[in-house]
């Protein structure tokens, strides 16, 4: 199908907004959805606030991803995870062409919005296996993007592993995996609810205080009130603050 008209919109909506924002912060000003962020931006009164609320959120957030993908949207920097429009997604706008996004792509394709590039987050394919190898590989790369894109819509992350299949340290290796490759993500929605926001904080400014960092001396300071999941959870909030 010709999305033409879709990412005309999406364009339009974001030179209009004026800044960059997060992909679902995006996704929610299409669909005329309140949140806090749109709220505080003061974005209520815009032309193009709920321009796209004939369709879904999945409708957009595989129409964004596609348009990521294509460089008509890009990332304000290598260590944001908020879009802006491109030169070429301007281009676009003065001059569109058709944009086309299959059936298929449009219901399941799905881009990277915390890495520079998507080939950052290719599982390395090792040789001698063939197609085998290659099937194993391109599971892998799809689970760690619904994974992102579970925490863009704040999904928790436990109901995630539940979802697919997988235990939740699974779900916390590929995390940490990913935030080491570069990926910018906020999980404190998540651990705020299930640590409490006073008790990350302590942990996190434990974790910073040592000369070296050790997991043995977290899991021996503190592995009589928390669950090796919950430091684990932690580590990765002071991860991902010691990456930026």
């Amino acid at each position: 199908m010709d999305a033409k008209e879709s990412l005309i919109k999406i364009i339009k909506a974001l030179l209009e907004i004026g800044e960059s924002v997060s992909r679902q912060t995006l996704t929610d000003y299409l669909i005329g959805k309140e949140s806090r962020e749109i709220e505080e931006l003061g974005l209520y009164d815009n032309e193009t606030y709920g321009i796209g609320d004939a369709h879904d959120e999945d409708y957009w957030t595989a129409i964004i991803d596609k348009a990521f993908e294509s460089r008509y949207l890009k990332l304000k920097s290598s260590k944001s995870d908020k879009l802006t429009v491109s030169k070429e997604g301007k281009k676009y706008a003065k001059k569109p062409t058709p944009f086309m996004i299959d059936e298929e792509e449009e219901a399941t394709e799905e881009n990277i919005t915390g890495l520079e590039d998507f080939e950052d987050l290719m599982v390395q394919i090792p040789s001698g296996d063939g197609d085998n190898s290659e099937q194993k590989a391109s599971a892998k790369t799809k689970q760690q993007i619904k994974l992102i894109h579970a925490i863009d819509r704040k999904i928790a992350l436990d109901d995630f592993a539940e979802s697919e299949s997988i235990s939740f340290d699974e779900v916390l290796d590929e995390l940490e995996k990913l935030i080491r490759q570069g990926l910018n993500v906020d999980i404190t929605y998540f651990t705020n609810e299930v640590i409490g926001e006073d008790c990350v904080q302590e942990l996190v400014d434990y974790m910073a205080s040592q000369k070296k960092f050790s997991m043995d001396k977290v899991i021996s300071e503190y592995g009589d009130v928390y669950s090796e999941e919950e430091l684990r959870l932690a580590y990765i909030v002071y991860l991902i603050q010691q990456t930026k």
